[in-house]
């Protein structure tokens, strides 16, 4: 068949035309995804140099550690129930603590996502040691009782009986509200728990 007899030119000219109009929109398709792509690459990188620039204005970052679960008054303060957290550090108090020492109670109620700080828990002081088979204990008394330096000798009294004598304490909690006493490790669970509810009191011993 002659498909260049002249019957068959406005057909010829057609299909030109068609296949034209859909390379060129194939084209069209192309560079619209092609700006669509830099326009999001664009924004991509803005706003990334955006968070890196506030980031850059709060300064340096510190870990420090939240509460993960609540902790209650003379209870340890421990890995297991606390988190690491990153803040910027003008934003932390110097009572923050960023590590936790081998030893550390409680002395107040600290609820979840509460920073663990000096004002809400305590260690024993570095220079204590803990006397062997004894464990120490941070007790926060209802009422107010007189200073107490370390190596005094207590006994812990909840609910009108001695339930630990001859206590030895360690550290007083800040502002003097309590101390750190080191207790019978027979009877630091039953001191603990009567210091956890307010019930635990502190009396000098002989």
């Amino acid at each position: 068949m002659n498909f260049n007899h002249p019957r068959f030119t406005p057909l010829i000219h057609l299909a030109q035309r068609a296949y034209s109009n859909l390379c060129r929109s194939r084209r069209i398709q192309l560079a619209t995804i092609s700006t669509l792509a830099a326009i999001g690459a664009l924004i991509y990188a803005l706003t990334v140099m955006q968070l890196q620039q506030q980031r850059s204005l709060l300064g340096e970052y510190i870990m420090v550690r939240l509460a993960a679960t609540d902790i209650a008054i003379g209870e340890p303060i421990t890995l297991s129930n606390t988190q690491e957290f990153t803040m910027p550090t003008q934003f932390v108090l110097p009572s923050t603590l960023t590590s936790l020492p081998d030893v550390l109670t409680a002395t107040s109620l600290i609820t979840q996502g509460d920073v663990i700080s000096t004002q809400n828990s305590s260690a024993p002081d570095e220079t204590s040691i803990i006397p062997v088979g004894m464990r120490a204990v941070s007790i926060v008394p209802r009422v107010a009782m007189p200073p107490l330096t370390p190596g005094t000798i207590v006994d812990i009294i909840a609910n009108g009986k001695i339930i630990a004598a001859q206590g030895v304490v360690l550290s007083t909690l800040p502002d003097d509200v309590g101390v750190v006493v080191a207790v019978s490790e027979q009877v630091a669970p039953l001191v603990a728990s009567a210091a956890a509810i307010g019930e635990a009191a502190i009396v000098l011993s002989s």
